[in-house]
Parts: structure tokens; C-alpha cells; sequence
């Protein structure tokens, strides 16, 4: 027999088809809640919510999870509740403009932000957190420098600061989505990070993925030596890899977000002829 066979399994498949549902009226509405489908969904969410805290990106009730699940219609977390001990029972829906349509319990006192990312990016779930290592940028009002890691820019890509504003308010959902029109991970200064993704778990991988590298940049920093740079070539590669994935990459987007890290200038070499 020969031994040149293989397979190709199919990627997991993560997605929630919103664009088909519709509930309207307040009975249609509680039914859709309170739906088998939307069971599954609610799970993957108190899920999320679990993993944020184990990994101590939110304290207390700090952070937001929320999920687009009709054309009208977007399940979030409950506001004042610890995202690590959620239960199913208290998510909550509203529609696009953040009225709340059915749950037991007052949606997040953030959800403005989280309809303004999706309206402007076109994402389907959004994570807000309070990532340690993130923070420590977004505190300092910097993000971290693209071009040093493969893994960084293919997945996470350049990371987006957003002016400060009281959290929960238009102003601070404005910021935000003009922020989400050039990257699905913004760092809102002095506040905390907002991911979004095609699906929840997308929008979670990028709050890990940006929490990881900003960490692994702050131990970088540690040597006081300048941080080296890829060379363009390579660069230009890692976006033509985000793009096979389906990530977005700016038509007139820089390859590198600065040359410059912690007040000195970054290494770039060249690349080696073959």
C-alpha cells in the first residue's frame, strides 16, 4: 500500500450565522432567547468569560463579552457581574442601538461601545478587558511596535490607540469604532483593550494573542538594547499570510507602526542575498 495518502480535514467552523434571524415583535424576541440555538451560544460565552478571568484579564465585574446573533439583534454579558462565574440565565439582548429586549438582568453599561465596534468594522463579536500587560501601554498611552514578531503581525497585526473617554459613553463608542476601521484590537487609552472577530472565540484569541506579545515586548525591553526589527521583504510576507486567513490588512497601511521603542531607534537589517 502506498504511503504518500493524507487527508485534509475541514478548520473548525466557530461561526454564527446572524444574517438569517430576524425576531421582531416581544414574543418572537423571547422565543429566539430562550432558543436551543441560542443555548449553544450562551454557553460559549459564560465559557469566554471563564477563561478572561482565569487569565486575569478582568477583575471584580470589569469587562464585556458580546456577540451579534440576528440583523437586529446582539447577546451581551449583564452589567456589575464577575465574568468568571456567569451562568447562562443572566445574559441579556439588545438590539443595535443597545435597548435591551429580553434577560433578567441590566445589560453591560458598555454595550454602546460594543455596537459602535461592530456597526463600523463589521465583526460579529467584540471582547472588552483589562489585559495587565496591554495596559501597561495603554496606560503610558502607547502600543505595542509592530515588525518584531512573526506571530504578532500575521495574527494580531498593528494595534490602535484610542483617545481617552469616559467608559460607557458615545464619545468613548465614537473613538472606538473610528479605531476599529483600521484594526479589530484597540487599545483605549487609560481604559483597557476592545478585540473583535468574526466569532468569540476570534475576538478572545486576539485579546490573549495582544496581552502575550506585549508582555514578551516588555521583557525585550529588559536587556536596554534596542529591539531588531524584521526586514520589509519579510513583512510584506506576514501580511500577504494575514490575508489568506481572511484578516484585514490596509490597503494604505505602513509596514511598520514606528521605528522607534522606549526613546531609542529599533534595529532593521536587511535581508540576506541568497
Amino acid at each position: 500500500m502506498s504511503e504518500t495518502w493524507s487527508i485534509k480535514p475541514d478548520l473548525p467552523n466557530f461561526m454564527f450565522d446572524w444574517t438569517v434571524h430576524n425576531s421582531v415583535t416581544p414574543v418572537e424576541v423571547e422565543h429566539f432567547f430562550r432558543s436551543d440555538l441560542l443555548a449553544v451560544v450562551k454557553e460559549r460565552i459564560c465559557d469566554i468569560g471563564r477563561r478572561l478571568w482565569q487569565r486575569d484579564y478582568v477583575d471584580g465585574n470589569g469587562g464585556n463579552i458580546s456577540i451579534r446573533v440576528a440583523q437586529n439583534l446582539v447577546l451581551c454579558t449583564p452589567t456589575l457581574i464577575s465574568k468568571g462565574f456567569m451562568k447562562p440565565d443572566d445574559l441579556c439582548l439588545v438590539d443595535l442601538e443597545g435597548r435591551q429586549k429580553a434577560g433578567v438582568r441590566p445589560s453591560t453599561s458598555e454595550i454602546k461601545t460594543h455596537l459602535a465596534f461592530i456597526k463600523a468594522s463589521g465583526v460579529a463579536s467584540c471582547i472588552h478587558a483589562h489585559p495587565p500587560r496591554c495596559n501597561a501601554f495603554a496606560f503610558a498611552g502607547q502600543v505595542p511596535p509592530s515588525g518584531i514578531n512573526p506571530e504578532a503581525d500575521v495574527f494580531v497585526g498593528h494595534v490602535v490607540l484610542s483617545p481617552y473617554a469616559t467608559p460607557g459613553t458615545v464619545e468613548n463608542a465614537a473613538y472606538v469604532a473610528e479605531a476599529s476601521k483600521k484594526s479589530l484590537v484597540v487599545f483605549m487609552e487609560n481604559h483597557g483593550v476592545i478585540t473583535g472577530g468574526r466569532h468569540v472565540e476570534e475576538a478572545y484569541w486576539l485579546m490573549e494573542n495582544a496581552d502575550a506579545y506585549s508582555r514578551m515586548v516588555l521583557l525585550a525591553h529588559l536587556h536596554k538594547a534596542p529591539l531588531n526589527q524584521v526586514d520589509e521583504a519579510s513583512v510584506r510576507d506576514l501580511l500577504a499570510i494575514r490575508r489568506t486567513l481572511g484578516l484585514p490588512v490596509l490597503d494604505d497601511q505602513p509596514l511598520y507602526n514606528t521605528d522607534t521603542f522606549a526613546g531609542y531607534k529599533m534595529g532593521r537589517p536587511s535581508k540576506p542575498k541568497q
